[in-house]
């Protein structure tokens, strides 16, 4: 691993610099690419330096896609580029189709906060922060960089959609300054909390219904699962994007430790898990092939989905076995 100083030296002095993110891209990854392509520019640019962005989906939301409105992506203007810099990504497997374009660069630099990742670059900065977002901002404050209003937006974008509206435990003391850092500079916020949280399409509420109509519950009822097929994304004129987040309304259940959402794709399930109370779901989604966070993982599933349940939930069970279920603590002081 080469020090921050170095990776920056790296940006500095390199013509030619391609941008990657995990494949179907979230908020994070886009926002976090956009931002660090912006802050480059502003920073760490000369009169020839070319920045490619490469995403590996096949369709984005109307949602998420106002991230890169306007911002070119997928052309790859150089036969090799000199520096290689991954988002978000804990595994190259995750790059998706640019995985060779990666691997061909001559220098690659891996940038995450997933605790799961797989150190794949020639230099590697995992920071154990909210969002990938959240590690960029820290990173360029740090080193006194020019931060736009424009990258701030960005930033915050991560934040907090990776956060599910800073609802989840990844968030810090350091998190909330960062946002208070905004909030002194009079970016609006307010603007950004509703598009990403108060902005679903009729399709995602159909969906929901769906899913919600799925819904069984194992083990004492402390783990909930719900499934989406093909057929249902049809019949609700719906996309994968349609789908983020239904499956924080299973965690959100009364006793539910554990939440699965297994969505069926052309040919594999794309598995989500969250969980509460100090259980750890990334551990789960690791021994499966994929990663994430100690609340919020996910991975893909090569079978069935009776296959599915049958390895995952013993693995499930041994892990809420090791955490009994806790009795919910006085939030609000006794007796006066």
């Amino acid at each position: 691993m080469r020090s921050l100083k170095q990776c920056l030296t790296d940006i500095k002095n390199s013509n030619n610099i391609a941008i990657f993110t995990h494949s179907s891209p979230d908020a994070d990854a886009l926002a976090s690419a956009v931002a660090l392509k912006k802050l480059i520019k502003n920073n760490l640019q000369n009169s020839n330096k070319i920045i490619d962005l490469f995403f590996d989906t096949d369709e984005i939301s109307e949602i998420n896609g106002a991230i890169i409105k306007g911002v070119a992506h997928n052309l790859e203007r150089c036969n090799s580029y000199d520096l290689a810099i991954a988002l978000d990504c804990a595994s190259l497997s995750r790059l998706g189709k640019y995985r060779t374009l990666f691997e061909q660069c001559k220098n690659k630099i891996n940038f995450d906060h997933h605790i799961t990742n797989e150190n794949f670059g020639d230099n590697n900065l995992i920071l154990k922060t909210s969002s990938t977002c959240e590690g960029l901002y820290l990173i360029a404050k740090n080193k006194n960089l020019i931060i736009p209003d424009d990258v701030c937006s960005l930033i915050y974008s991560g934040m907090i959609t990776d956060t599910n509206n800073l609802t989840q435990g990844t968030i810090t003391i350091q998190t909330l300054k960062i946002i208070t850092d905004f909030l002194e500079r009079k970016i609006n916020l307010d603007a950004l909390n509703e598009h990403f949280f108060k902005n679903n399409t009729k399709s995602k509420a159909f969906l929901l219904k769906k899913a919600l109509d799925s819904l069984k519950f194992y083990y004492h009822d402390r783990i909930a699962i719900m499934n989406l097929t093909k057929e249902n994304l049809t019949l609700c004129n719906a996309t994968m994007d349609d789908t983020l987040g239904i499956v924080n309304h299973g965690i959100e259940i009364k006793g539910v430790d554990i939440a699965i959402l297994a969505i069926k794709q052309e040919d594999n399930y794309y598995v989500s898990l969250r969980s509460k109370n100090g259980i750890d779901v990334s551990n789960l989604a690791h021994t499966l092939g994929g990663g994430g966070h100690s609340q919020v993982a996910a991975f893909v599933w090569n079978g069935n989905l009776a296959e599915l349940l049958d390895k995952l939930l013993p693995l499930c069970k041994e892990e809420l076995q090791n955490h009994p279920q806790e009795k919910v603590e006085d939030l609000f002081g006794g007796d006066c």
